[in-house]
Order: C-alpha cells, then structure tokens, then sequence
C-alpha cells in the first residue's frame, strides 16, 4: 500500500490523537506534532463592541515560530462538526487579503483559517531582509517554514472540538498555491485542494516570470534555471505532487498568466495525479475572484460536505 494510501487508511481506523504523532524536518525547518501549540484566540468586535465571527489567532509554527493568523467562522453554524478550509495568501500580501473569500466561505458553513505566509504580515523578516529581496538560500526557508506553519494549522484546527477531522480543505493563490501544493505532499490530514494561479518548478518559475521579484533576481545574475532547481528542489512541489493522491485538486489558472507563466503551471498540473480537475480562465495572473472562489465553493462542498 502506497504512503498517501496507508496513511488515509490509518486516519480512518485510529483517532487523531492516536494516528498522528511525527516530527520531521524539511529545509532545516521542524514539524512537530508533540510540542505545544501556544495557542492565543481573540475575538474581534465591530466599531460598536459587539463581538464578531472573526478572530485573531497566533500559535507556534514550524521550529515554533509565532504564526499569526484569522479565523472565521460560520454565524450559524449547524449542529455537530464543521468542516474548515486553510487560506493561503500570495507573494507580498498577506492573510487580510483573503478575508471576502473567507466571508464567502464561511457563509456556506465553513470555518476558515488563514496565516501569514513567512516573512509578510505581521511576521519578521527572514534572514534579516524584506520578502522581495530574498536569495535562494532565503526562498528555501520562506517555503520549508510555510510548509510546516500549515502543517502546525491543521494540527491547531485538529485541537478544536467544533471541526470534522476528516473535512479540513485547502485554498491557495499564486505563492499560496505552490507553497500549498508542497504542503499537500507532506499533509494527507487535508481532504481536497483548491490551488488557484499556481505553478511549479522554481527553474522555469524565476526565469521567466513577470513578478517584479522574478525580475529583480534575474537582475542580480541568477538566471541558471538549472542551478536554481538545485537549490530549490526540497521545496519544489512538481517533484512531490503525485504523493497528493488520492486527494482531489482543484487547478485554476489563467489563459495569459504571464507571473505564473504556462509551462510552471502545466508542470504541476502534469506532475499530479488522478483525482485532478483543471478550468483555464479567461484573463491573466489576476482573473475574477467570483469565478474561482464560485468554482472552489462547489469543489469543497462536493467532497467536503455529506
């Protein structure tokens, strides 16, 4: 029996609290699931004090870095488990960017959860520098301490009596997206994947790229796409993706995406494995929010909810 398949036959047999129990380590970046989540939860209230269904969370991440993060959940929530889904925001933003998807969200019954991404927001600098003025050696690290971070978010969501251990999805866009579909190949406790603007293979992802990142790198010399693999292949996502099976994902990319050009994009969707859908957009790396967070809804609700 495969890994992705023990592993899924393993979380149905065992309790969560039996079934999951690993530390591991990527790009020098901790997972462990033992140490204690220090886990902060503050209700937000409206300009009139009353409370909100939005709330301020910080927890211990990969190595035990503080991960800050917004939760939203449902204002009527049915009776018994939710299900929940991860947000994922893109290079440079942060996670009050996804908070209309999150309303969207959490107006069809989910609980939602989004973190900063390492190194924006309200998180410090890696490596002493600012997102956009990484190196390699920097890239590797804002990726293998994301891929933990959401690692340690499902084990938050997993210490919550309100959420269906076997119901948490995933959303990520652009940078979210291919970070997330790292974090998939490490992660089966996710049950489906909506990767939205996403790519890989860093190689081709840097060299050719519109992103003022990309193009500033390129600017310092570094334009051997072979070498950039190199140094960038534990946290590539093409090379794993396959282990994301037999989860289904969600693929939407638009026509003329030139940040997340068409040969990153069909890498990784070619690299998947069965179940996978993919919907080509009309427009470039910024298509229409409606249509894929529509899109996305459908897709959660059909392998998410009973």
């Amino acid at each position: 029996m495969k890994y992705s398949r023990f592993m899924a036959f393993l979380l149905l047999v065992l309790p969560v609290s039996l079934a999951w129990a690993q530390t591991s380590t990527l790009a020098g970046i901790t997972y462990d699931s033992n140490t204690s989540l220090q886990a902060k939860l503050t209700q937000r209230k409206d300009a009139e004090g009353k409370p909100l269904s939005l709330y301020n969370l910080s927890f211990a991440g990969g190595s035990e870095a503080r991960v800050p993060a917004l939760v939203s959940v449902p204002a009527s929530p049915k009776p018994g488990k939710q299900p929940a889904i991860i947000l994922l925001h893109g290079l440079g933003g942060d996670k009050n960017q996804l908070q209309v998807l999150a309303m969207m969200l959490s107006g069809k019954g989910y609980t939602t959860i989004a973190i900063d991404v390492a190194g924006h927001g309200d998180r410090p600098k890696v490596n002493g520098k600012p997102i956009g003025e990484q190196d390699l050696a920097g890239m590797r690290t804002v990726a293998a301490q994301t891929v933990q971070d959401l690692r340690r978010t499902v084990d938050y969501l997993l210490s919550r009596p309100d959420i269906d251990p076997k119901r948490i999805g995933f959303v990520g866009v652009s940078l979210g997206g291919v970070l997330g579909a790292r974090f998939l190949t490490e992660e089966p406790r996710v049950a489906a994947a909506s990767l939205w603007v996403a790519g890989g293979d860093w190689g081709t992802l840097i060299t050719t790229s519109a992103h003022p990142f990309a193009k500033r790198f390129r600017d310092t010399g570094d334009t051997d796409a072979t070498k950039i693999r190199a140094a960038l292949a534990d946290v590539d996502p093409v090379p794993a993706i396959s282990r994301a099976a037999p989860r289904p994902l969600l693929f939407l990319n638009g026509a003329t995406d030139d940040v997340v050009p068409k040969a990153s994009s069909d890498a990784l969707f070619a690299a998947a494995r069965d179940p996978k859908e993919r919907v080509i957009l009309p427009g470039g790396h910024t298509t229409s929010l409606f249509d894929m967070a529509s899109r996305t809804i459908r897709f959660l609700d059909k392998h998410l909810k009973p």
